[in-house]
């Protein structure tokens, strides 16, 4: 069986409110999976410009603050038309400064739905393990930092 290897990058897309919680941004992709927003590098973008265009794209979210360069990787293999893939991701956590609960019209050919949940939430609703692995290190981080960021 032939093996390829695969990137993508995306966001875990994040808004924390005044009392320090915080709420993430899930999309149910058209495979019907949950999980974050993400996707595959054009030719000469650099990994964060991929991932911000994919949460654009996934989201209609354009306003992201990246500025803590913090990031987080997954790597699993899946098969498809007898091709076995060794898929990385890496994800950037990103800052988003409001939240609109609605699942874009014209988005609806990139993903089926668009959830803001709690951490514990996130935790039910995301499908794959090391998609929940992401979550889990992200949410360490962000606790670390509470009281450091504006």
């Amino acid at each position: 069986m032939e093996i390829k290897e695969e990137k993508s990058f995306g966001i875990i897309p994040v808004f924390r409110d005044k009392k320090d919680n915080f709420t993430f941004c899930l999309i149910q992709h058209a495979g019907e999976h949950w999980g974050f927003p993400k996707g595959h590098q054009d030719i000469d973008e650099l990994e964060q410009e991929t991932a911000i265009r994919e949460l654009k794209e996934e989201t209609d979210i354009s306003i992201v603050d990246l500025s803590n360069d913090q990031s987080f990787s997954e790597k699993y293999f899946f098969e498809k038309n007898n091709i076995k893939y060794n898929k990385s991701v890496k994800y950037f956590l990103g800052f988003v400064s409001s939240i609109d609960t609605r699942t874009p019209d014209n988005f609806k050919n990139e993903i089926s739905e668009l959830k803001w949940v709690t951490y514990e939430e996130a935790k039910q609703l995301i499908t794959f393990p090391e998609a929940k692995e992401i979550l889990d290190q992200a949410f360490k981080y962000l606790k670390t930092i509470i009281g450091t960021i504006k």
